[in-house]
């Protein structure tokens, strides 16, 4: 499987009771669309906040002397 470069992300919310919407991933001009659930939301926010914590760990510890 490659792994293709994301040139957009747009997400847009279909209904708030219950939360529920949908999440378009731009790649080389192919548009991916999934639905999303408010449990979804909540793992995927969680999953993205941890990577750029990682990223702001790497980015501190690759400036020290």
């Amino acid at each position: 499987m490659s792994v293709q470069r994301s040139t957009n992300i747009a997400v847009s919310t279909a209904s708030t009771a219950p939360l529920r919407g949908t999440i378009e991933i731009d790649c080389a001009g192919t548009v991916a669309t999934f639905a999303i659930d408010e449990e979804m939301a909540h793992r995927l926010c969680a999953d993205l906040e941890r990577f750029l914590t990682q990223a702001q760990h790497k980015t501190r510890a690759a400036r020290r002397p």
